[in-house]
This record gives structure tokens, sequence and C-alpha cells, in this order.
């Protein structure tokens, strides 16, 4: 399916220069996001999906979640695909567009996690620089990749700690600090 940024703009009866004078988009790159030419950055998508008030999946065209915040959490997931007209069905897409939204969130608490451990102040802005130029620039699949290697970092430091028990105990720790902060950072919001 193609992405929404066309119907939502018209639905909303803008013109290519009033998106460009609202977002700062210019006019002859949305129209070629529109049209399929070329792929908004992450950062982007979710600029668009902000401006129209809708979820990014949703603007992506993967999904037919339009409420964001239907994308913080698998409850809230849930609640509203249940929610759906009955006509509706549930496709692989909707988890699909869920998880991806989920690792975009999750990249950005692991890399706000690791800037917390970073002592250097000049390791901490390299660092800081990556993670917003991967942020921005990054497909979800390579940012999916990242999560999976910055998780096994974290899982391999635990388990140079400690034994193997001890390492698992402390990974199902490691998930519920973060499940903890996004839920902080969300109530931040």
């Amino acid at each position: 399916m193609p992405n929404r940024l066309k119907q939502l703009r018209k639905e909303k009866g803008l013109t290519l220069d009033e998106i460009q004078n609202k977002t700062g988009i210019k006019r002859g790159t949305y129209n070629n996001y529109e049209n399929g030419v070329t792929e908004p950055k992450l950062e982007a998508w979710q600029k668009l999906a902000d401006f129209f008030g809708v979820s990014v999946p949703y603007l992506q065209g993967i999904s037919s979640v339009k409420d964001a915040e239907a994308f913080e959490n698998i409850q809230n997931f849930i609640n509203s695909v249940t929610k759906m007209p009955d006509e509706y069905s549930i496709e692989t897409n909707e988890l699909l567009a869920f998880y991806r939204e989920n690792d975009r969130n999750v990249f950005n608490l692991l890399g706000n996690i690791l800037l917390k451990l970073t002592r250097h102040e000049k390791t901490n802005e390299t660092l800081k620089k990556a993670i917003k130029e991967i942020s921005e620039n990054s497909d979800i699949e390579d940012i999916s990749e990242i999560n999976a290697i910055m998780f096994d970092v974290f899982v391999i430091m635990i388990q140079s700690k400690m034994n193997v028990k001890e390492s698992i105990k402390a990974r199902k720790a490691i998930v519920d600090i973060i499940e903890k902060y996004r839920s902080l950072e969300r109530k931040d919001i």
C-alpha cells in the first residue's frame, strides 16, 4: 500500500506550499515523498505523523491504526485494534507495524542508556552524534539490527560479571528497567 501523505494533505485541504510553510519540508521533497519517488528518513516520518496527528505506521500505509499512542505498548495496540470495525481483520502487517514503531522507541531508549554509561565527555559527544545520525538516516531494519547488537552488548557485560543463571535474572531486570524508563518517558511527553 502506498503511503498516506497525499490523502492526508488533501483531507486537510493543504497545498504543497502550505505543507512546506508549516513543516519546513521543501515542496519538491514532500511531493517526492507523496509519489513514492523517495522515502522519508525516520525523523521526517515522525515530523509528518505529528503534523497530521497520526501514527507513523498509518502514515507509511502499513497500518490502519491512526492513533500514535496505540504503538506505545502492546496493550494499547491490542485495545486499538479491537476497537476497529467488525469487517476489519487484523493482518500480519498490523503486528509488523507495531514492532517497527517499537524498534524506533527501543533504539532511542538503548541509546540514552548507553549515553548514561559513558563517562568521558568526548566519547559521550561522539556517541550522541552517532545516535542522532543513525536515528535520522537509517531504515527500520538497520535500527532493529542495532537494537539487537546493543542489547547483546548489555547481556555480555552482565555475563562477564556473573554466572549464567544470574545473568538471565539480570537480563530480565534490564528489560524491566527499560519498560519502566519508557513509561516514565511517556509521562514526560
